[in-house]
């Protein structure tokens, strides 16, 4: 593995926390819209879609973090603890979008149904 690339992950890790709040927020923007805190317009759809994109880019690096095997004991099982933490919340994320998606779907199929 490149040095870069250790140190950029080095860097991921010591700012996990920060990171958590961002991953936290991202999972609020799709939750506003699903259960209508939020219009669920053009602009908010691509908040979320912006979300779960950065959900994604997150959770990978942070799998990256853990592969390295850089870490040991309570700094390891720190990551590990954060990584079941996203995955579960990014799921809770991955349902309100599919149930979002399902009502945009309906809604085409009614407004464009065949003659």
């Amino acid at each position: 593995m490149a040095e870069r690339e250790i140190r950029l992950l080095q860097i991921f890790s010591t700012l996990v926390e920060d990171h958590s709040k961002d991953f936290e927020g991202f999972v609020r923007d799709v939750e506003k819209v699903r259960y209508c805190h939020a219009p669920m317009d053009s602009q908010q759809l691509g908040r979320c879609e912006y979300a779960l994109r950065n959900m994604e880019i997150l959770l990978l690096t942070l799998h990256r973090c853990i592969q390295v095997g850089n870490y040991q004991g309570e700094e390891y099982e720190a990551l590990l603890r954060t990584k079941n933490s996203w995955l579960a919340m990014k799921a809770r994320a991955d349902t309100c979008m599919q149930e979002i998606q399902g009502i945009i779907d309906k809604t085409y199929l009614a407004v464009h149904a065949r003659r």
